[in-house]
């Protein structure tokens, strides 16, 4: 899996019509001063990634991707999009839709580009969830809880910071980690609002296993985990541990904290 970063500083509201690396958007500068900011364009695999920081509020017009569903977030202020829309909420976009937005002051943002089949295949585990995402053009999803919202948005932030300065030369295994990692934090909601409905009473615990041990893995910061000690301290067998982890992020625990590491260790 190969991932390309571009990025670049500008001092012009003019660099904010290509602020999402699928297709060219009308912009317009609607708070005075001087405009400064920078973008990034990445691609992990098929995925592409577009961030962006500015120092004054504008207005964007236009179609965010043409074949790809967009899902995105602000981190500073409050935006419209079709919506009001608070740091932490997710907005889904299908692919052709055209988009109104407005950024009050400066803010900074976040579009990830996913093609269909891609959200299908990591959706088609939760029944209903892909069809709630793809019945209407566009759709807010509100954080039920801030407190988690902001630890979402924090860990989102710091692998797409991570992936623009480190993405080029990591290992497959990691890359492909980061996509998966990225993906989920962002579907979270989407998944927590309408998966329960559907879920089996497995699939439910698989999810809610693998959060308590995101939670330790989390908070352990940069001690070595073992997945024997997950297994300890959730008071599960080593196969119900390996079977919720395939189950909800493709990867056994052993890759999964192998990978974490290598993520922890990059950023001393």
């Amino acid at each position: 899996m190969i991932i390309t970063v571009q990025q670049s500083a500008f001092s012009d509201f003019e660099a904010l019509k290509h602020g999402m690396q699928d297709a060219p958007l009308d912009v317009m500068q609607v708070e005075p001063g001087p405009m400064s900011g920078k973008l990034a364009h990445m691609s992990i695999g098929s995925v592409g990634i577009s961030t962006g920081s500015f120092s004054h509020g504008i207005r964007t017009r236009g179609v965010l991707s043409k074949t790809r569903f967009t899902l995105g977030m602000v981190f500073v202020a409050p935006a419209l999009q079709h919506f009001e829309m608070a740091p932490g909420d997710l907005i889904t976009v299908k692919p052709g839709q055209e988009t109104y937005s407005r950024y009050f002051g400066a803010n900074s943002y976040a579009g990830v580009l996913i093609e269909p089949g891609k959200l299908f295949e990591k959706l088609n585990r939760e029944p209903g969830a892909f069809d709630a995402l793809s019945r209407v053009p566009t759709a807010l999803l509100t954080a039920d809880d801030r407190a988690s919202a902001v630890v979402r948005t924090r860990e989102l932030c710091t692998l797409f910071a991570e992936t623009a300065k480190d993405g080029p030369t990591m290992p497959v295994v990691v890359a492909d980690y980061y996509q998966r990692r990225i993906i989920a934090l962002l579907i979270a909601p989407l998944i927590d609002r309408v998966g329960d409905r559907y879920r089996g009473p497995h699939v439910r615990s698989a999810v809610t296993l693998v959060r308590n041990a995101d939670a330790f893995i989390s908070d352990a910061g940069h001690r070595p985990i073992h997945s024997s000690e997950l297994c300890e301290l959730l008071n599960v067998s080593e196969r119900t541990l390996q079977r919720a982890f395939l189950e909800v992020h493709d990867l056994s625990p052993m890759t999964y904290l192998r990978c974490h590491a290598h993520r922890i260790a990059g950023g001393e």
